[in-house]
């Protein structure tokens, strides 16, 4: 039997010990709300190595905290997934 394709996917990881457990709940539930229907595999959360807060499409790197030293700013994440998903 074969197995359906869950693609495409988000995965957010986050450092569980540095309290980023709430902004990773907030943006997979703004991802959800808003590209639902385009994520058939859906939204992911995961923890991470310390400092990680990384967003993630089907292995793509949307976002990095440590590379840019900061969180993403309001809609950053989801402006990236329209042009990705609705482009």
């Amino acid at each position: 039997m074969a197995v359906a394709d869950k693609s495409p996917a988000v995965r957010i990881e986050f450092c569980f010990e540095c309290g980023f457990t709430r902004r990773a709940n907030k943006l997979a539930g703004d991802v959800m709300e808003e590209f639902g229907d385009f994520l058939p595999g859906g939204v992911t959360i995961v923890p991470g190595d310390r400092e990680v807060y990384d967003v993630w499409l089907d292995g793509k790197l949307l976002f990095s905290r440590k590379k840019v030293d900061r969180f993403p700013i309001e809609r950053e994440v989801e402006d990236q997934l329209i042009e990705i998903l609705e482009g």
